[in-house]
């Protein structure tokens, strides 16, 4: 079957044959054994309407080709018109009537139809198709046999005219048609070929100009050609709502999956590709830096002021902190323990570790903890002082730490190090950690010592935390020992280096002197929590205001000063002034000797200056200071008895406010233990601004003596100041800070407290401000009559509210602790005292030997600073006092008050002893925790006059320096 589909867009159409020809009958008759069914280009299923209009059906008869076959003229409307050559060596000739080949018929044709007038044609190519001569050779010429070769025979003799006479007019629409084969002659007809048969020529007809026909290996696709080889690309859509059949469906979930296959493959290029590209870019541009210059950036002051802008202290580097050091100089076991501390691998890797950076990401997107940094990443760190926890950071930290390590040897990048890391105790460089934690040259370090020293360089600020540095050390000895930089032997008989240990105090030459001294450490330590190390403060030489008052921290030192004028050399006093307002901490003295122990932050036992937290439990619970119980000493409670000191009671039916005033020990042991629980003394505590672990460590609830601050009960002075200040502030709890904010070299603010921090939360109820007020209120009701009745009340009639404690020295009469904390609305003012000799505790005694009780020294420290204070400030009281529950009548009196007849008499417990009064209870004998078969004991209390209580350890020092 031919193919007929681009008969009509060929790019040449079939030749003429030429009077060269020498016998086309003879050729003719030699072909005619071929098939009808070729038929070539005389195709019968071309039909006139099918053409293009104005396209030659074969290309004939193109302006400007010489091939005899016409020329165009232009008409008189403009049009050109075909008019058919003159005969001559190509013209084309019609067969002879006698030839007897029967493709064409003996007849003449019909005639021809005048040629119709010819639309405008387009300027004709430099070059198309020609008809073909008889010379093979010729330009244009076709090959014989070619896809447009008439068949054999087919073309008219040499210089033969047509049919008539006359040769057929020329033009593309020519066609020839193959004649049918002869019939029997109709009636009144010649014999031979029909004469009526089929047309064999038809004239051309010019239906307007058409494109340029298309070559065969360039044409256009018929309007039925499918556009696409792969059915499964595409789907036919047409009929969006007809049922998809099982095929559709195919090709539609294999097109889907196909698309998401290739957008998986371009993501994963660019997740690939993008990095890699990044990181090449960042290589160029980023910077490593300079040990020496880091080094030297290092050593600016820091400068700490007062609230109001003077220089308080100013943080310097002296002589010896930093000593820079080469490579030969440090010790293979310096090097291996700080190997195995921070980078094992540090000799080989490229300066970071990529499994370790992937699992620092994972930690900060899981909020986990641990790094993955090298040496390398930790010296950049450190020397640009870039911390930011972001990937951007730790992207470009990678970049710099691959950059240096391709830029510096191994043996550079670990000096530089090691010269520039801080290791706390204001050491910078392995040298200075060397001097300020031993004494000692670097190469007389020991593994042990070594692996310490290693082991701070992840938080140096943890330098007198001794649970800490074991822990660190252990960890890097276990590390040493895995990697082969020490023998078993070795690591076994290794023991911690605590007891080698340099006194912090010696190994601070930069701190400052005397109080100022305790107030940069605290100030430093805040500033550390906050994000801001020394090693940063001093890098770019930052400025830190304080919230320390000038005016406050002297009248505060003033105070002590006068006081203790003559007094034993071994009292040490703390003492924290906090703004009820904001928090923000005043005055702060944690010594006259500021190397030596901080008293305003030691722990310390609070006596009987916890009990007002019993009472926040109590109005917890609804009932208040009218509640009555047994104030009685000597009571059994919890299988312990408990005695009151000095013997002293207010009667079997005792108010809470009359136990608060006289301190009745067994009133707040009974309300602990049996009324609100000892778990809950500890949470009102909390809530309070007491932040001190008060939980026992193993779990479970504290011991009763919590209620009257004894037993493992241990607050510092700055918790306690912050605690009454809630109270001050009508149950407002503002977190104690020492910073106001942070200033960067060109004094812009890097860091401030939070908003939260300033304007405070509210403590006992936070969903009913009311109440919550009224707590606080209450709590202040019953601590109002208090430092009057200890003869320590404030000038004026000032309203001024506060509570005693003192705390039991081992099982003598003594006390180890005395308190007084106390508060105005203006200010909340705590101060201890306490005893050491030779870094041990000993009994409080003032210089006549007399024992030190809360209204006694630290009394007269807070009411001297109180007086002074507040001497020119408003006078202000608390607000209204609505009572909790039961409410204490105004007349109502203890037994006690009434044997003994003046108030003045009766002193707390908290007060020395009446100097006439001759005491009459006998020391009990020591005590320790009553065990399951005990039926009656007598209690580890705080707040005591007489002996009685087992002996306890000072903080901070080992049991056996007791």
């Amino acid at each position: 079957m031919n193919d007929h589909r681009n008969h009509r867009y060929r790019e040449s159409g079939p030749a003429w044959p030429t009077g060269d020809d020498p016998d086309p009958r003879a050729s003719g008759r030699a072909g005619q054994e071929e098939s009808q069914e070729r038929t070539g280009f005389w195709s019968p299923l071309w039909e006139d309407d099918d053409e293009p209009a104005g396209r030659p059906a074969n290309g004939h008869g193109r302006g400007g080709h010489p091939n005899g076959h016409g020329r165009h003229e232009a008409a008189s409307n403009g049009r050109p018109r075909h008019e058919a050559a003159d005969s001559g060596a190509n013209g084309h000739r019609w067969p002879d009537a006698d030839a007897g080949d029967r493709r064409w018929p003996d007849a003449e044709p019909p005639p021809a139809a005048p040629p119709r007038p010819a639309p405008p044609r387009p300027a004709p190519r430099s070059s198309g198709p020609v008809w073909p001569s008889g010379d093979p050779g010729a330009p244009g010429a076709r090959r014989p046999g070619g896809p447009h070769t008439p068949p054999p025979g087919a073309g008219f003799p040499n210089g033969a005219p047509g049919p008539n006479g006359a040769r057929p007019p020329a033009g593309p629409a020519t066609r020839v048609v193959r004649p049918r084969p002869a019939g029997p002659p109709r009636p009144g007809a010649p014999a031979g070929p029909e004469a009526e048969g089929p047309t064999e020529l038809l004239p051309p007809v010019h239906r307007g100009t058409g494109p340029e026909p298309q070559l065969l290996t360039h044409r256009e696709p018929d309007y039925d050609e499918d556009l696409n080889d792969d059915p499964d690309l595409y789907y036919d859509d047409e009929d969006e709502d007809r049922p998809l059949g099982a095929d559709d469906r195919r090709r539609r979930r294999k097109k889907i999956w196909r698309r998401v296959r290739r957008t998986a493959y371009v993501m994963t290029a660019l997740m690939i590709i993008g990095p890699i590209v990044a990181f090449f870019v960042a290589y160029q541009v980023v910077e490593v830096p300079d040990a020496r210059a880091v080094a030297d950036s290092q050593g600016q002051v820091v400068t700490l002021n007062y609230s109001q802008g003077e220089t308080l202290s100013q943080i310097v580097p002296a002589t010896g902190t930093r000593q820079m050091v080469t490579y030969e100089q440090l010790p293979d076991v310096v090097k291996h323990a700080v190997y195995a501390a921070e980078d094992a691998d540090f000799e080989t890797n490229p300066g970071f570790d990529i499994t370790g950076v992937l699992r620092a990401g994972w930690n900060q997107v899981t909020a986990g903890t641990g790094g993955g940094s090298t040496i390398t990443q930790q010296y950049i760190k450190k020397a640009t002082g870039d911390d930011d926890a972001s990937y951007s950071r730790k992207a470009v930290e990678v970049v710099k730490a691959y950059k240096m390590n391709n830029t510096y040897t191994k043996e550079q990048i670990l000096t530089s190090y090691l010269n520039t890391i801080y290791f706390g105790r204001s050491a910078n460089g392995i040298v200075a950690a060397a001097e300020a934690y031993y004494d000692k040259e670097l190469d007389e370090l020991t593994a042990s010592e070594a692996a310490l020293l290693a082991g701070m360089i992840q938080l140096p600020g943890m330098d007198d935390d001794m649970a800490y540095m074991e822990r660190r050390w252990k960890f890097v000895m276990g590390q040493m020992l895995d990697k082969g930089w020490i023998t078993a032997e070795e690591h076994k008989a290794a023991t911690f280096p605590g007891d080698a240990l340099r006194p912090k105090d010696e190994a601070r030459p930069d701190a400052a002197t005397g109080p100022a001294a305790h107030i940069q450490t605290a100030v430093l330590k805040e500033a550390e929590a906050a994000g801001y190390p020394l090693e940063t403060l001093r890098r770019k030489g930052y400025r830190i205001q304080t919230t320390i008052h000038k005016g406050a921290q002297a009248t505060a030192e003033a105070a002590i000063q006068d006081t203790l004028d003559g007094e034993p050399a071994n009292l040490f006093p703390g003492m924290v002034v906090v703004d009820p307002k904001n928090g923000e901490v005043l005055a702060y003295y944690g010594g006259k000797d500021g190397n030596g122990l901080d008293w305003a932050k030691v722990p310390q036992e609070p006596g009987s200056s916890f009990k007002p937290f019993d009472l926040v439990a109590l109005l917890e619970k609804g009932k208040g200071l009218g509640e009555t119980y047994d104030g009685r000493t000597d009571r059994i409670l919890g299988g312990r008895k408990v005695r009151n000191a000095s013997g002293a009671s207010c009667g079997e039916n005792c108010t809470v406010a009359l136990a608060m005033k006289k301190s009745i020990n067994t009133v707040f042991y009974d309300i602990a233990l049996n009324e609100v629980g000892t778990k809950n003394v500890a949470e009102a505590a909390r809530k309070a601004g007491i932040t001190s672990p008060l939980m026992p460590e193993g779990g479970g609830n504290p011991d009763a003596n919590i209620s009257i601050g004894g037993g493992k009960t241990q607050v510092s002075t700055y918790e306690m100041a912050s605690a009454y200040a809630t109270f001050a502030s009508g149950g407002i709890y503002h977190k104690p800070h020492l910073i106001k904010a942070i200033l960067g070299p060109e004094g812009e603010t890097v860091w401030r407290p939070d908003q939260k921090t300033i304007d405070g939360q509210l403590a006992f109820d936070a969903g009913n401000p009311e109440r919550n007020r009224q707590i606080a209120r209450n709590v202040t009701e019953s601590l109002l009559p208090i430092p009057e009745y200890s003869d320590i009340g404030c000038d004026d009639n000032r309203p001024c509210a506060g509570k005693t404690g003192t705390h039991q020295y081992r099982d003598t009469e003594d006390n180890a602790k005395a308190w007084m904390v106390g508060y105005t609305p203006q200010i909340s003012v705590a101060v201890s005292l306490a005893a050491e000799e030779n870094r041990k505790q000993v009994p409080l005694k003032d210089k006549n030997g007399a024992i030190i009780y809360g209204s006694g020294l630290p009394g007269e420290i807070w009411q001297a600073f109180m007086n002074s204070w507040l001497e020119k400030a408003d006078k202000m009281t608390f607000g209204k006092y609505e009572p909790i529950g039961k409410t204490a009548s105004e007349g109502e009196k203890s037994d006690d008050d009434d044997r003994d007849g003046d108030r003045g008499n009766q002193r707390s417990s908290d007060k020395p002893p009446s100097k006439t009064k001759t005491k009459t209870n006998t020391p009990s004998s020591p005590t320790t925790e009553s065990s399951e078969t005990e039926t009656e004991t007598t209690t580890d209390t705080s707040d005591t006059d007489e002996p009685g209580g087992p002996p306890l350890p000072t903080f901070g020092r080992p049991p056996g320096d007791n």
